[in-house]
């Protein structure tokens, strides 16, 4: 795998994404089964909450694409997969 010098800021762009994604996870660890969703027990804040996590984590995504970083590498895949290795270190 080649070697990339990540900006400080797309990293910490990934890291906010995992964050985002992490704290979706608690959200739905949170929420009633999925019968007892379909039967109506999911209360009106759980959904607002759901809602509100996942608006959160595709901004984040969103953010994370958008950065001008990608434009100047070739073979984003593995750029993108030496970029997860790197935040997570």
């Amino acid at each position: 795998m080649a070697d990339y010098e990540f900006p400080d800021d797309l990293i910490a762009a990934q890291r906010a994404y995992y964050a985002a994604d992490a704290r979706v996870q608690e959200v739905t660890d949170a929420l009633p089964s999925s019968q007892e969703i379909l039967e109506g027990f999911m209360t009106d804040e759980q959904r607002a909450e759901l809602a509100e996590v996942r608006e959160a984590r595709l901004v984040a995504l969103e953010a994370l694409n958008a950065h001008q970083f990608w434009v100047t590498v070739d073979g984003r895949h593995a750029a993108w997969m030496a970029l997860q290795k790197a935040a997570k270190d």
